[in-house]
């Protein structure tokens, strides 16, 4: 939904910057705005039929945000807790590990990977650590 919103604000940019007709923007709009409410629609109905996987998706989201702090701050026992969690296997040779992250972790992963999902960020775009 965030990506839809984005294009929509970028067209409006470049049709006051002359760089596409006022007809293309308001078709583009239009649809962008209709695939915005076929989204929101989809949640809303995800969210009546089954709210506790709302949730899960929430803690999942919040777990990956807060576990390299947990695992900082925590003893020994609840380190291995909170691995169990994240990862299914890991690959160790003498100079490093490789983990396997269990789903929807390695989904999350993949886009921190890819720069899709900057994690922890200052205001200048440097990441946190």
């Amino acid at each position: 939904m965030t990506q839809v919103r984005r294009r929509n604000e970028q067209a409006y940019l470049d049709k006051l910057d002359g760089k596409i007709t006022e007809l293309f923007w308001e078709a583009k709009s239009s649809e962008w705005n209709e695939e915005e409410q076929q989204i929101l629609r989809a949640l809303d109905g995800s969210a009546q039929q089954n709210p506790e996987r709302i949730l899960d998706g929430i803690r999942i989201l919040e777990l990956a945000n807060k576990a390299y702090f947990l695992y900082v701050k925590q003893q020994p026992v609840e380190k291995a807790k909170l691995l169990r969690i994240v990862l299914s296997n890991c690959k160790i040779d003498a100079a490093s590990v490789d983990p396997t992250y269990r789903k929807p972790f390695d989904l999350i992963f993949q886009r921190v990977q890819n720069g899709e999902w900057l994690g922890r960020v200052d205001s200048n775009h440097h990441r946190l650590h």
